[in-house]
């Protein structure tokens, strides 16, 4: 059984090896572990001989998750994408020995590598137009006093304070928006399909009508939040305590969260 390395675990969480968005990035893509329900987003920038001169990434996961997606971005760095196809999860566990009950995260960690992969190759992942940052957003809010009806999708706006901001009708999908302040904000009609609310403050804050299709809320507080015909579907998650917010909304079907043409 392996015996994990609990020093270099806490070294790699604490320095968050890789960890960050690349604003230069050839791809951007998500990933998302459907296991667990945790976001991945993998960035790689290639040259024009097809090699990976940087890799960084993303994730609303844990510790375990961090440290397989630390891995499998150091070992892309340096590569071509043609050696990238043959990357396995014993490249990952050369770099760190994960325990036998935690094997699933670096199979997500290459899994999310391949789709980089396969979105680089195809032209799809998030287009560099659609590629707001959390500071684009702050100036935009700063500007017009709310961020009502923009194109948000894939933002990344962790533990920050936007209490009592207006995001009605904006397109939040795929949006990492864990551990943010949004307390007495507006998201009605907002688009939030896939979209990461974990460790929120959702107090008293307006869904009516938001579609939260696979959207995650674990560990969100939703005291005085209005959930009224907000959509919902099998793969919304939130705490057991919070169910009864279902029973405002609107459950859709068991189609996936994330549609072909909102891959991006």
């Amino acid at each position: 059984m392996a015996v994990m390395d609990f020093n270099r675990y806490k070294e790699i969480n604490d320095q968050r090896l890789n960890y960050r968005e690349m604003e230069d990035a050839t791809v951007v893509s998500n990933y998302r572990n459907v296991g667990c329900g945790d976001g991945y987003r993998i960035y790689l920038k290639i040259d024009e001989n097809r090699k990976v001169t940087d890799a960084s990434y993303t994730t609303t996961g844990c510790g375990f998750g961090i440290v397989a997606l630390a891995m499998a971005t150091e070992i892309a760095k340096g590569k071509t994408i043609e050696e990238l196809k043959n990357v396995t999860t014993e490249d990952v566990e050369k770099q760190f020995e994960f325990p036998e009950r935690r094997k699933n995260y670096p199979e997500s960690a290459v899994a999310a590598l391949q789709q980089a992969i396969h979105d680089y190759e195809t032209g799809a992942g998030v287009p560099k137009e659609r590629r707001i940052t959390a500071a684009k957003a702050k100036e935009i809010l700063s500007q017009n006093g709310s961020l009502k009806g923009e194109d948000l999708s894939s933002i990344i706006l962790e533990k920050e304070d936007l209490h009592g901001v207006d995001f009605s009708g904006a397109n939040l999908n795929n949006a990492f928006l864990t551990n943010c302040n949004f307390a007495g904000a507006n998201f009605e009609g907002a688009r939030l399909r896939g979209a990461f609310l974990n460790g929120a403050d959702l107090t008293g804050a307006n869904f009516k009508g938001a579609d939260l299709r696979w959207a995650k809320l674990a560990g969100a507080k939703i005291e005085g939040a209005d959930f009224t015909d907000a959509v919902y579907d099998i793969g919304t998650r939130v705490d057991q305590k919070q169910i009864h917010i279902f029973s405002s909304m609107k459950k859709e079907g068991k189609d996936i969260y994330m549609e072909k043409h909102e891959a991006g």
